[in-house]
């Protein structure tokens, strides 16, 4: 049973849908309900669920069912999500039985995705779409990841692993009081791995430990064989650098392009190349009987975590499937032992910050207590909404960090503090960083990064604020920020509209992107500011280019290319532009 407070976020969450339905409608309440979960997790960090395409398909029949799907290329895994939403007073309890019945529904459709049956669908419905996307990438699936969300409370039970063929199927439960944990707890949205080396490996790890007497960790530090370490990462995947900061950038940089050389050519030298990687754990088990002196032979790691050295994993798994030799290949690891739990979380942080890494880690990594983020979000808290009479009292509600806007609606001691909370900072005016940042960026002229994903667009956004890319924080770069973000949720209005039937996300990044680039003579931050939405004109010009960027989109480079994917790409920006600029070119000499 759960308790009063996760009641209480229950009730909230609940409203919350129901007035996502009314901004955003037509929508049904269950489409409302998996865009606001996932946005939950996504500002959590949890990275499986960051970019879903979300739809709304079933088939009873066949015992199928699909409410959102992704690919993640860095891991090769494809993310299929089921959900149960229900508007009940209270959550109801799901059982074994109903979860298993659930997950085995997202499962149906994936191994239906390997024969003809979906051919005969409308080729428009969410179902053929999903089914074309997990065929273009089905060579390269290696995990399937079923996510179950449900607002109703389950009991603690998630099904074992399998395996579809050379695929391994993970299956994963998000309820009511796991999202209030990840939100309001404090909780690490991550399941808790447990690498079991000599069960499941068949070989322990031998490592030193460091003389050391505290009480926060125990460290431990030796080498892996490079065959051992890919054979992990194989099986484990995307868990095992949940902290890594870098975990969403593909390795293609010189350096990386350097270490799969060296793998290639010289794998006898990579100790000697490489800086090895750093990680974390939450406890370990070892053999006392092959442990002597101050190596320790571990035989099972409890949380473990790579936090630095992700692209080397993957580069040396890439080499391990490429069936590279890699018997001469030695990876030297660092194992940090957290005994201080309370401490885990900033320990992580300074080691990812100051060790060691392959590529520079910017300090923009590091995000949600950078400068500035903290700035901004003590400008949206002071800078009040002008009011046409009166003292204004509304603000706009900058979210720094990951549920914040509920931390602080829960502070309220009162119901009718609350409603007026409610009434100053509705939840429409609260904005997370990674959507800020996505409205800027599409702005900036970078739709095709903004349609990778909230979380990759968000570290190019960090990267360029580094940069100085974007202005410091001030009262008129907090104003011009809110500005792209209504200026973005009224293109998003228009496009939705026009009901043209698919790709809406990536209309929008498009259409702004157009905007920001051939009019932003339109676009005075100070206006849009003081009347809280955009002008006639500016919105006429919007329908427009969104039928343009629509035409663009019907006609790409390769005819029958999956549009979602084409859209990441920067040939699909810069095609777009040229075909832009032909048009203008040719109204201008009639």
């Amino acid at each position: 049973m759960v308790n009063e407070k996760i009641l209480d976020f229950y009730k909230e969450f609940r409203d919350e849908i129901l007035g996502y339905v009314k901004e955003n409608g037509p929508i049904s309440t269950n489409m409302a309900f998996k865009a606001l979960f996932l946005s939950y997790l996504t500002e959590a960090g949890e990275t499986l669920v960051s970019d879903c395409t979300l739809v709304d398909f079933k088939k009873d029949s066949d015992n199928m069912k699909l409410d959102g799907y992704a690919f993640s290329e860095y891991f090769h895994s494809l993310t299929l999500l089921v959900s149960k939403y229900q508007a009940k007073a209270k959550p109801e309890k799901v059982k074994k039985t109903e979860i298993n019945r659930l997950l085995k529904k997202g499962l149906k459709f994936y191994k239906t995705c390997g024969n003809d049956s979906f051919e005969a669908l409308e080729e428009s419905s969410d179902g053929y779409q999903a089914y074309e996307f997990i065929k273009a990438h089905k060579a390269d699936i290696e995990t399937v990841n079923v996510i179950l969300l449900t607002n109703d409370e389950t009991i603690q039970y998630v099904p074992e692993d399998t395996r579809q063929g050379k695929v391994t199927i993970r299956f994963d439960v998000w309820d009511i009081e796991r999202l209030y944990q990840s939100i309001l707890g404090g909780a690490a949205v991550e399941r808790q791995l447990v690498v079991k080396l000599k069960k499941k490996y068949g070989a322990s790890l031998p490592l030193i430990k460091v003389r050391c007497d505290n009480e926060v960790y125990d460290c431990y530090i030796g080498i892996i064989s490079g065959e051992l370490l890919a054979r992990i990462y194989e099986v484990e995947g995307q868990d095992l650098i949940q902290k890594n900061v870098r975990s969403f950038l593909q390795a293609t940089g010189k350096v990386n392009k350097g270490i799969k050389t060296s793998l290639a050519n010289e794998p006898q030298m990579f100790m000697a190349y490489n800086n090895g990687i750093s990680t974390v754990a939450d406890s370990i088990t070892a053999d006392e009987n092959q442990s002597y002196g101050d190596i320790v032979a571990i035989t099972e790691i409890t949380g473990w975590q790579i936090v630095n050295g992700g692209q080397t994993t993957a580069s040396i798994y890439n080499a391990y499937k490429s069936k590279l030799p890699l018997d001469q290949v030695n990876v030297q690891i660092k194992l940090s032992v957290i005994k201080q739990k309370d401490q885990a979380e900033a320990i992580i942080h300074n080691i990812s910050k100051y060790a060691n890494s392959q590529n520079k880690i910017n300090m923009s990594d590091f995000n949600a207590n950078d400068a500035y983020h903290v700035k901004m979000e003590r400008l949206s808290r002071a800078i009040p909404i002008p009011a046409a009479k009166g003292k204004s009292t509304d603000y706009w509600f900058y979210e720094r960090a990951r549920g914040q806007y509920l931390v602080e609606l829960n502070r309220q001691p009162t119901a009718a503090a609350k409603k007026e909370f409610k009434n100053r900072c509705p939840k429409s005016r609260c904005i997370s960083k990674t959507v800020a940042a996505k409205c800027m960026m599409a702005y900036q002229g970078y739709p095709n990064i903004v349609s990778k994903g909230l979380e990759t667009s968000f570290i190019y956004f960090s990267d360029m604020v580094s940069k100085d890319g974007f202005p410091e924080p001030s009262e008129q770069s907090y104003i011009e920020m809110i500005s792209k973000v209504i200026l973005f949720n009224c293109c998003d209005e228009i496009v939705k509209s026009l009901k043209f039937g698919g790709f809406k996300a990536q209309q929008d990044y498009y259409t702004v992107a157009l905007i920001g680039k051939y009019y932003s003579y339109l676009i005075k931050p100070q206006e849009i500011w003081n009347n809280q939405t955009i002008n006639a004109e500016t919105a006429r010009i919007i329908e427009k280019l969104a039928y343009f960027v629509w035409d663009h989109f019907q006609n790409p480079t390769v005819p029958g290319v999956n549009i979602s994917q084409w859209c990441k790409k920067a040939d699909c920006w810069e095609l777009l532009q040229h075909r832009y600029e032909a048009k203008m070119k040719k109204q201008e000499n009639r």
